[in-house]
Parts: structure tokens; C-alpha cells; sequence
């Protein structure tokens, strides 16, 4: 799997099987900045990041768009990064 939308924000309420299963190779995390929740947790993104997968998360990166490049291959861009991923 390419992508996944990480559920609750990044709660720590989080199943780790899954995105080990899934293997995604990116996760968007929608979360407002310095929220009082305190999302994304460690723990989510800790279990992202042991599942190989490069997380974006809203309060960080801003707006995120994903596509495909012509030869097919995953492109990430982001509304603070300069250069498509």
C-alpha cells in the first residue's frame, strides 16, 4: 500500500498490526497545530515510523497532495516543503 490516512489524528489509540500489515510507505496525520490533545502521540508515530512508513502531518507540512510522476512512482508534495517528495 502506497498511503494511509492515520485514524483519530494520531491518537495513541492506535493498531499497531495494521499499519504493520499495510506497509504503507507514507501517513497523513490531519491534526491542528498545538492542539490541546496532544496529537499526533509519541506512540503513533513511533508505530509509523517501526512500519517504515514516512508520515505528513498537517500542523508540520500544511496542506499535503499526493500524485504519480509519468513512470508511476509515488510523488508527495506539501504546502511548506519547496520540492515535490
Amino acid at each position: 500500500m502506497d498511503v494511509v490516512k492515520v485514524s483519530h489524528h494520531g491518537s495513541a489509540d492506535q493498531f499497531v498490526g495494521l499499519y504493520q500489515t499495510l506497509g504503507a510507505r507514507v501517513g497523513l496525520v490531519g491534526v491542528g497545530a498545538d492542539n490541546t490533545y496532544g496529537h499526533p502521540t509519541t506512540r503513533a508515530l513511533d508505530i509509523l515510523r517501526t512500519s517504515g512508513t514516512t508520515v505528513f502531518r498537517s500542523d508540520l507540512h500544511g496542506m499535503v497532495a499526493l500524485g504519480r510522476n509519468p513512470e508511476g512512482k509515488l510523488v508527495v508534495w506539501s504546502a511548506k516543503s519547496a520540492m515535490p517528495r
